[in-house]
């Protein structure tokens, strides 16, 4: 008996699967996408931005913690500098990027200090009326804001080269803390005076 080949059958219409269809994105979805893509787009900028800074200064090598904290310095007082514009005006701080000058977390730290507690005085002068302590706080919180921005705008530059780490990451953090013991202790410093300034006047007039 002759055996015939099997003829292959040619699939139909009728029992071919139908495409797979992707459905439309909602534009809700396409706003979330549309919003992630400017986020990363932004994040990218400002790196890019960060890099062209630091390049900008003098091109200096952040393989040295030394340079890294003159770093830390300029971008420490040009935060200072920004909070305190709505106060003083603008330029209200001088840009100054330092160097061949001790570098250390604790010269640095004194040097941000002296800076942003410059100003004390000439803030009282344009905020009267109130008692040291208010007019303390008051200061801390703008110069502190400005020395936060400072410090978090070094540490994406050198996160952003890669550097942000061992020696550097290590003065940068205790430059960080000194900053702040150096704060604490100027405003210990100008209660203490404030309350022997009132403490003379209140015995000169019982003489």
């Amino acid at each position: 008996m002759a055996i015939t080949p099997n003829t292959p059958l040619t699939p139909t219409k009728s029992n071919m699967p139908a495409p797979a269809t992707t459905p439309a994105p909602k534009s809700g979805d396409n706003r979330q996408v549309e919003s992630k893509g400017n986020e990363n787009s932004a994040a990218q900028a400002k790196q890019a931005q960060n890099v062209a800074i630091l390049r900008a200064n003098e091109q200096v090598s952040l393989s040295s913690n030394n340079d890294s904290l003159s770093l830390l310095y300029k971008t420490a007082l040009e935060g200072i500098n920004a909070e305190l514009e709505p106060v003083f005006g603008e330029n209200a701080a001088q840009k100054i990027y330092d160097s061949g000058i001790d570098t250390s977390p604790e010269a640095t730290a004194e040097r941000i200090v002296a800076f942003a507690t410059g100003f004390y005085s000439r803030y009282k002068e344009l905020n009267p009326g109130r008692s040291e302590e208010e007019q303390l706080d008051s200061f801390m919180t703008i110069i502190g804001g400005g020395i936060e921005k400072g410090f978090a705008d070094a540490k994406d530059i050198l996160k952003g080269l890669k550097v942000y780490e061992g020696e550097v990451e290590s003065g940068v953090d205790q430059t960080y803390a000194k900053v702040m013991a150096g704060l604490d202790s100027f405003r210990e410093k100008m209660l203490e005076l404030a309350a022997d300034k009132s403490e003379n006047a209140d015995n000169a007039q019982t003489q």
